[in-house]
Formats: C-alpha cells, sequence, structure tokens
C-alpha cells in the first residue's frame, strides 16, 4: 500500500471523532513524516521482509525436493522441483503481508514502550486509540502478537542504523543541531537473565542438556541413557535449593562448602554418562537420512548440547577453584548466564555488578543520540574511545570542535590522534584526564566548558532507561541487543525532535 494514499491520523467514524494528543501520536505522526522524506526506510523494512521470506521458502523447498528425490510426496502434491531453485528463488504472491510503514509503527512502539511479550506492552497496544485509528485508515485489524513479532524482528540492524541516519539529516536539515560538540559514556543494561550461581548454573546446564538428549529421540535418535543420570540431575537440583537456603543460617558458609563438593561430585559422573549419550547421538546423526529442515533442528539440538556440556565443564573447574583451591576466576573465563550466552559480567566503578552489556553512546550538544554500539564483555572504555567518536562523525558527516569524556575513557594516544585531525578540544574529566592534558589547556575556559557540559550524556542515558525501559533488555544475543538498543534510541531521537520544534515555535511566537 503506498503512503500516498494513507493518511496516519485521519479520525475514524465515531461519534466523537477525536485524534488523541498523546506521545503516541506524536512519535507515529513523526516516524510517517520521516518514512516520506525518506521512502529508502520502507524499502529496507520490505528488503528485510523479504529476505526472511525467502529464507523460509528455500527451506520448504528443500523439503519438498528431498521428498521428491524419494517418492515421499503425498498423491495430489506437485512433485516437480524447478533444477534452479536455489539461485533463482522469488516470492510468489500471497496473502497481503503488513504494510512496511505500520511495522516501522510496532518498531517504534517497541522502542517506547518496551518488548512485546510484556504484559504492560501488550495492554498499552491493545488499548491505544492512536493504533485504533492508525490500523482503521490502514483497513487492517490488528495483527497477532506473533505476527506482530515476526515482522519487527525480520528488519535488520543495518535497517535501524539507516533510521538514525536519516534522524540526522532531519535535524541538520532543520537546523536544529550542529553536532559540533559531542559528549560520550557508557552504561550498563541488564540481560533477559538471572544472576548467576555456581550450584544454580551446574544444575541449569545438567538439566538442560539431559532434557535435550531426550528430545533427539522425537527426530529418529534414540538414546538409552543410563537411571542413575535422572537420579543425579534430581540430586543436583536438590543440593543446588540446599546451598541456596544455607545463606544466611548459622554455619552456612561450612554447609555450603559441603553441599558444593557433593555436587561437584555428581556433576562430574552425570556430565560422564551424558557425554557418552552425547557422542553416540552425534555417530548417529551423521548416519541418519532427515529432510532438510529436520537435519537443521536435529544438528542445533546436538551443537547445544555440545555447548552445554562444555560450559558445565568449565564452570566446574571454576567451582572447584573458588571453594578448594580459594582461587578467583576472572570474568571473562565464567559462564553467567543459561539463557543468553552474548551476556557477560558489566562491572563498573564501584557500582553492584550485573549481568548485561555495556553499550556507549554518543549525545550532541542538544541532546541526540548520535551513536550506540554494544561491544562484546566487559569492554574497558578506553578501549572504545575510537569506535563510538567514528561512529558518529561518520553519521553526522560533521568535524566536530569539541569531544567530551568521563575519565575511564583517558587514552593519550587517541587524543593525540583527534587533536591532529583538527578537533580543537578532546576533554577527559578527571585525575586521570588531568595528567595527560597540559595544564595551561586543562584550565583554559573552553576545557573548563567541556567537562561542564559533559554530566549532559548521564542526563541522556537517565532518560533513555526511565522512559524507554533500557535499564533491561528483552530479547537475548549481542545482535539481537544491538537491534533493541537502537529501536530506543530511535524513539528518544523523534521525540527530542518534537521538543526542540516545540521550543523553536515558542521562541517565534514570543
Amino acid at each position: 500500500m503506498s503512503m500516498g494514499n494513507v493518511t496516519p491520523l485521519r479520525p475514524i467514524r465515531k461519534l466523537i471523532p477525536l485524534i488523541p494528543d498523546s506521545d503516541v501520536s506524536r512519535l507515529i505522526a513523526e516516524a510517517y513524516a520521516l518514512a516520506a522524506s525518506e521512502p529508502r526506510i520502507l524499502e529496507l523494512i520490505d528488503s528485510d521482509r523479504d529476505a526472511y521470506a525467502i529464507s523460509k521458502k528455500r527451506d520448504r523447498l528443500e523439503d519438498q525436493a528431498w521428498l521428491s528425490s524419494r517418492g515421499s510426496l503425498l498423491p495430489g502434491f506437485d512433485d516437480e522441483v524447478d533444477a534452479n531453485w536455489a539461485t533463482d528463488l522469488e516470492l510468489g504472491s500471497g496473502r497481503p503481508r503488513m504494510p512496511a510503514i505500520l511495522v516501522l509503527t510496532f518498531i517504534l512502539c517497541r522502542g517506547y514502550f518496551g518488548g512485546f511479550k510484556d504484559r504492560k506492552t501488550a495492554t498499552n497496544l491493545a488499548e491505544s486509540r492512536t493504533l485504533e485509528i492508525v490500523l482503521a485508515n490502514l483497513g487492517i485489524n490488528m495483527p497477532g502478537a506473533s505476527t506482530i513479532i515476526d515482522n519487527a524482528n525480520a528488519v535488520q540492524t543495518a535497517t535501524l542504523e539507516f533510521i538514525v541516519d536519516a534522524q540526522i539529516r532531519q535535524v541538520l536539515f532543520e537546523g536544529l543541531d550542529d553536532f559540533k560538540k559531542l559528549t560520550f559514556d557508557s552504561t550498563k543494561v541488564v540481560a533477559n537473565s538471572t544472576f548467576p550461581t555456581d550450584s544454580g548454573l551446574i544444575a541449569g546446564l545438567l538439566e538442560r542438556a539431559e532434557h535435550m538428549l531426550r528430545l533427539l529421540a522425537d527426530h529418529g535418535i534414540t538414546l538409552r541413557l543410563p537411571a542413575i543420570t535422572g537420579i543425579a540431575v534430581k540430586t543436583i537440583r536438590d543440593l543446588h535449593q540446599q546451598i541456596q537456603l544455607s545463606c544466611g543460617k548459622k554455619n552456612g558458609a561450612k554447609k555450603r562448602v559441603k553441599l558444593y563438593r557433593k555436587l561437584m561430585r555428581e556433576a562430574r559422573k552425570a556430565r560422564k554418562n551424558l557425554l557418552k549419550a552425547y557422542e553416540r547421538a552425534e555417530g548417529k546423526f551423521y548416519n541418519l537420512d532427515f529432510m532438510p529442515s529436520e537435519r537443521k533442528t536435529v544438528a542445533t539440538l546436538i551443537e547445544w548440547i555440545d555447548v552445554d556440556l562444555q560450559n558445565l565443564a568449565v564452570t566446574i573447574v571454576n567451582t572447584d577453584k573458588r571453594i578448594n583451591r580459594n582461587e578467583k576466576v576472572p570474568a571473562g573465563e565464567k559462564v553467567v548466564s543459561l539463557s543468553d550466552q552474548d551476556a557477560a559480567m558489566i562491572v563498573k566503578g564501584e557500582r553492584e555488578p550485573v549481568v548485561g552489556y555495556k553499550p556507549q553512546l554518543g549525545r550532541s550538544e542538544n541532546g541526540f543520540v548520535t551513536a550506540i554500539i554494544v561491544p562484546v564483555g566487559n569492554a574497558a572504555d578506553s578501549g572504545q574511545l575510537r569506535p563510538i567518536v567514528d561512529a558518529s562523525i561518520t553519521r553526522t558527516g560533521v568535524a566536530p570542535s569539541v569531544l567530551s569524556f568521563d575519565d575511564g575513557y583517558t587514552n593519550r594516544a587517541d587524543r593525540e590522534h583527534y587533536l591532529g585531525l583538527g578537533i580543537g578540544v578532546v576533554s577527559f574529566s578527571g585525575s586521570k584526564g588531568k595528567n595527560i592534558i597540559p595544564a595551561a589547556e586543562y584550565d583554559s575556559q573552553p576545557y573548563k566548558d567541556a567537562r561542564n557540559d559533559r554530566s549532559a550524556v548521564e542526563s541522556l542515558i537517565f532518560t533513555l532507561k526511565h522512559n524507554h525501559d533500557m535499564d533491561r533488555v528483552m530479547r537475548r544475543g549481542i545482535d539481537s541487543v544491538r537491534s533493541e538498543l537502537l529501536e530506543k534510541a530511535i524513539a528518544y531521537n523523534f521525540f527530542r525532535l518534537i521538543t526542540l520544534r516545540q521550543r523553536r515555535k515558542q521562541r517565534d511566537a514570543a
């Protein structure tokens, strides 16, 4: 459906046809306006969904070709498969799919409200009068939750980056910011995972590996696990609960040591049995002829079992070091999450550590997010200085005059690099920054202003966490987390555009 035929907020026929003056209505109106001026946004969204649909179609054709080669198709099914199907895949005409502008709308709603599976977000979507009006003007009913999620998740990170690019171009066009002054900071966001304990990780990894080995029977890989394996898994789960309940009790530390030693003995035995079963399953997998889609499913299960058994071995070793040798294990060598393999233990300053991610953000003088990157693990700020600055400069296309950081970014080589590019002020706030910046420069007014203005980026982070739920992510895996945080930055930038336009209007009226 072309945008030219759609008015996003035309009142629907009701007794009192009223367009709500709300944050959501303003956000959607901004999205429509940007998509109208930057039609490439909708083209990229459609292209991403085409790529996703083609991958699904390829899976179906692979299955059809496999069945056809064995004469296994049911009577009446077309058993002719084009020999060039793998290289000439095109999407045919099927049921009408969700318009790209509506996908963009739902992406912004997720960036503003939070994940679609959250009950509060689901209620907001269901009760939103603004969305009711948008859907009525598009001539469709509210899609199901799974349809919304599939379409939104099909949009790639590169497309979201392009939307931020388009926002920055709009800001420059309207003269709302010149992007000459940039400040940077990092923060921590909590992953969609519980805080780890050694006993919980061992119990969870064992239980999941055993469950997936049993699931292989549904695909023709039947394994006879020793009865003792199930007993051991239950015993380890009970030991984990006893360890948790011993906290705060009299002689709790001594009890936990004894319980942990018993847990490790049982875990080693259980892992040995599961490893033998995994090796048998792997051998059967390569000797059986599966339908292509089923082969992918089984291969994924076997890969997950392998990863869980490896992580189990690492966790047992680390627990042994902590309990029996009183050794401290570096955070980078620990398994910290059952549900998100990319999450890391994030320690920032003297604050309480969390399991999650440590995004880096760039902020312009008038409050726009110029860049957001999510490095792997608990990356030091000093090593992320150049990536976040270069991402901001590349996006804005403007050579800044001021770069301002906190003390954690202090990096003499990178400072010299940007000074050499003609940037007048490269400031670090704190004692480490003071040590590498000449006294005359550090005490000059431009550097004082840069240090005073640096706290504005902390206000940006607070707003993102308070208004857009950026303190915790709903999705798992670093690629999905990057997309989720970009969605929040896009929604925030739209609101910032609205605020600055209103201020300009008020100044002009005055």
